[in-house]
C-alpha cells in the first residue's frame, strides 16, 4: 500500500470520526442544535475527492458513531427488542450512505444545483418514507435537535418537520456544492443566489411568526405529577388510595392558582373496566367539587383486553370521557389494544386529547386540528433522561399544526407552550412537580395543517428525479 493510499484512508477515517461526533452531539437526547448544521460538511467535502465506495462507506460509518449512543436507550429503557433496533441502525447507516453517495455523482459532474440540493431533498423523503412505514411515527427525525431555535422550527408550520430536516442539510450541501472541483462559476453563483433567498423567506417567516401575539381566549391549564416507580398502582390498592391522595392535593393546588383543566400523568393507575366509575370516585368528586376538568392516565383491563386510556373527568359531575391511545409501543405496550376515536373535552370542542406516543404522529395531530382542536392535552410517561427529546417532540408538533400543547409525564417533564412553540411553563418531574399556565389559543391554522405533507411528497418526487438525471 503506497503512502497516496495510506494518506487517504486516514483522512477517510478522520472524516468518519469528525462527522460521527459532531452527529453524536447534534442528536440524541440532549442535542447541541448548531452541530447537526456543520456534521454533513467534512462527508460531502471529501465525497468528490474519493470513490464512491469510500464516500458512502464513511458516511454510514460516521451515521453509525453519532447513533450509537442511542443503543441501551432503545433496548434497555424502551425495552425493544435488540434485532429490529439493529435493523434500525442498519437501515440508517445504509440510507445515510446513498444519500451521500447520490449527492457524491453530482458532484463529480459537476451538476452543481443538483448536488447542492441532494442532500436536503433526500434526507427529508428518508425521513418522510420512515415516518409513512415506522410504528414509530416522526421520531426519526434531526428535526427536534432544532426545536429550542424558534427561528428554525417555525419552518414545521409550512413544511412540517421535513421542512426543517432539509434546512438543516442546505447550507453544509451548497458550501460542498461550490467547492467541488467541477462546475461553473455562473451555476456556483446561482446556487448561492437561490440559497441566500430561500434562507431570508424563511427567517422573515419565522421573525413574523415570534413577534405573533395570540388574542384569543386564554385556557389556564395545570400539569401534576407525583414521584412514582413501575408500572400503574392498582388504585384500589391501600398503595392506589395513597397516590389519589396526592394527586387530589395536586389538583386542589392547581385549581387554587385558577386552572380550569389539569392533566395528570399516563398510565398512573390501574383500573377495572366494570368498577371503573366506582374506583375513579375520589378524583372525579375533587374535580366536581373545585370545578376543574382533570385528565388523568389510568391502564384500563377488562374482559374485552386492556388499553392505555386517558379518562376526563368532568367539571360538572357527566360521565367520564375514555380516550383510547392509537400509536402504542412496540413492545413495551404489547398488552393494550389500540384505540380509533378522537376525544375532545365535551363543554369545549376547543380542547383535544391524547396520550404520549400519539404526538409523534403529524396526521393525528393535524386531524385534531381539523376538527377543532386549539389545545391539545397529553399524559406521558418518559424514562427520565428522555424528557427533554419528548417534550420538545410534543412543541414542535404544537408549532406544525397550529395548536397548543399540554404535557406532563411521569418520570420526565411537565411542559405547556404555545401555537408557535414558545414554552410557557415547564418544570422536572423526576421526582413529581406542578406547572401551569394561561394559554392563548390560536385562530388561525398553519399551511401545514390545511395541506398535510406536501413537502414531504415533493422531496420525494424531487429525490426520484434527481436519482435518475
Amino acid at each position: 500500500m503506497n503512502g497516496a493510499v495510506v494518506g487517504q484512508v486516514a483522512v477517510c477515517v478522520a472524516v468518519a470520526v469528525l462527522s460521527g461526533l459532531l452527529y453524536r452531539l447534534g442528536s440524541g437526547l440532549r442535542p447541541v442544535p448548531v452541530a447537526m448544521w456543520v456534521a454533513p460538511l467534512p462527508l460531502l467535502v471529501l465525497a468528490s475527492r474519493v470513490p464512491w465506495f469510500a464516500a458512502v462507506g464513511v458516511a454510514a460509518s460516521a451515521w453509525l458513531i453519532g447513533q450509537s449512543g442511542l443503543w441501551s436507550y432503545y433496548t434497555r429503557d424502551m425495552s425493544m427488542p435488540t434485532l429490529p433496533v439493529a435493523v434500525q441502525f442498519v437501515g440508517g447507516c445504509a440510507g445515510v450512505g446513498c444519500v451521500v453517495g447520490l449527492a457524491r455523482a453530482h458532484l463529480v459532474d459537476g451538476h452543481v444545483a443538483e448536488a447542492a440540493l441532494t442532500l436536503p431533498m433526500a434526507w427529508a423523503a428518508m425521513e418522510f418514507l420512515v415516518a409513512l412505514t415506522s410504528p414509530h411515527g416522526a421520531w426519526w427525525s434531526v428535526a427536534y435537535t432544532q426545536a429550542d431555535v424558534p427561528a428554525v422550527t417555525q419552518v414545521a408550520s409550512l413544511t412540517g418537520v421535513w421542512g426543517i430536516s432539509a434546512l438543516l442539510a442546505l447550507p453544509a450541501s451548497v458550501a460542498a456544492a461550490v467547492t467541488a472541483p467541477e462546475g461553473t462559476s455562473g451555476e456556483r453563483l446561482l446556487v448561492l443566489l437561490v440559497a441566500v433567498a430561500v434562507v431570508a423567506v424563511l427567517a422573515g417567516h419565522a421573525v413574523a411568526r415570534d413577534r405573533r401575539v395570540i388574542s384569543g381566549e386564554l385556557v389556564h391549564v395545570g400539569l401534576a405529577a407525583v414521584e412514582q416507580s413501575g408500572g400503574p398502582v392498582p388504585i384500589h390498592s391501600p398503595e392506589g388510595a395513597v397516590l389519589v391522595s396526592r394527586y387530589v392535593a395536586g389538583v386542589r393546588l392547581l385549581a387554587d392558582r385558577g386552572a380550569g383543566v389539569i392533566v395528570l400523568p399516563e398510565v398512573t393507575f390501574a383500573v377495572d373496566e366494570s368498577r371503573m366509575a366506582e374506583q375513579m370516585r375520589p378524583l372525579a368528586q375533587a374535580a366536581a367539587d373545585l370545578r376543574v376538568d382533570v385528565v388523568v392516565g389510568v391502564a384500563r383491563r377488562g374482559e374485552t383486553g386492556a388499553a392505555n386510556v386517558a379518562v376526563v373527568l368532568g367539571a360538572v359531575g357527566e360521565s367520564p370521557g375514555q380516550y383510547e391511545k392509537h400509536h402504542l409501543v412496540p413492545g413495551l405496550e404489547a398488552a393494550y389494544r389500540p384505540g380509533r376515536d378522537l376525544l375532545y373535552l365535551p363543554h369545549d370542542p376547543r380542547v383535544g386529547v391524547l396520550i404520549c406516543k400519539d404526538l409523534d404522529f403529524p396526521r393525528l395531530v393535524r386531524a385534531y386540528r381539523r376538527g377543532g382542536a386549539r389545545i391539545l392535552l397529553a399524559p406521558a410517561w418518559d424514562v427520565g433522561h428522555d424528557g427533554w427529546l419528548h417534550s420538545r417532540m410534543a412543541v414542535v408538533r404544537g408549532v406544525e399544526a397550529g395548536v397548543a400543547v399540554a404535557r406532563v409525564a411521569r418520570a420526565g417533564r411537565a411542559t405547556v407552550s404555545d401555537a408557535f412553540g414558545r414554552v410557557i411553563a415547564e418544570t422536572d418531574t423526576s421526582e413529581g412537580g406542578t406547572a401551569d399556565a394561561r394559554v392563548p389559543l390560536a385562530a388561525a391554522p398553519t399551511l401545514y395543517s390545511r395541506l398535510g405533507d406536501w413537502f414531504g411528497w415533493c422531496c420525494l418526487a424531487a429525490t426520484t428525479l434527481i436519482a435518475v438525471t
